[in-house]
């Protein structure tokens, strides 16, 4: 009977272990962090004004669910894969979400609005890409709650291939 019990706790040991760890998270569209010789402020839309934070021995004490100690990737940390950057946020979108792209080259940059089953709603960007990151703003506000797509098509100067990238995103009212 001992042998039983001693196997069934190094089965279940892990499990419980796993169950008592947290991550602190923030999830918020906008925010921030300053902080001088009187001390800091961090804060996220929808919170207090005033977030007072206490910490001792590792144990951290804070209004509301912001934790100093979360990594944030904003709209500007793109990531390179093997053609280049198309990224969009917030996702999901309410008013506003914006794209940012940085590609490998120069060429031409066409994005275009999709609904939810494939219909074309306009072209909301088209330019000619040079260098750097690009970001830009997209007011989604006049459309309808539901799923969308953007499509990034990129010519390329030196060879004209044509390269192609979709997002999908959700539109909340």
């Amino acid at each position: 009977m001992r042998n039983i019990l001693l196997l069934l706790a190094l089965i279940t040991a892990p499990y419980i272990m796993n169950a008592q760890m947290l991550t602190p998270t923030v999830i918020a569209s906008t925010g921030g962090f300053s902080s001088n010789a009187n001390g800091s402020l961090s804060y996220t839309v929808g919170e207090m004004t005033m977030v007072q934070t206490f910490s001792a021995s590792g144990n951290i004490l804070t209004q509301g669910f912001q934790q100093p100690n979360d990594n944030i990737t904003g709209l500007l940390d793109l990531t390179q894969d093997a053609f280049g950057s198309f990224v969009i946020y917030p996702n999901p979108a309410v008013d506003n979400m914006w794209f940012g792209l940085q590609l490998p080259e120069e060429g031409k940059v066409q994005i275009t609005l999709y609904n939810g089953i494939g219909q074309k709603i306009s072209d909301v960007f088209n330019t000619h890409y040079d260098s750097g990151k690009m970001v830009e703003q997209l007011n989604v506000s006049m459309y309808a709650a539901g799923v969308y797509m953007l499509t990034m098509n990129f010519v390329s100067d030196n060879d004209g291939k044509i390269h192609s990238s979709t997002k999908k995103f959700q539109v909340i009212n």
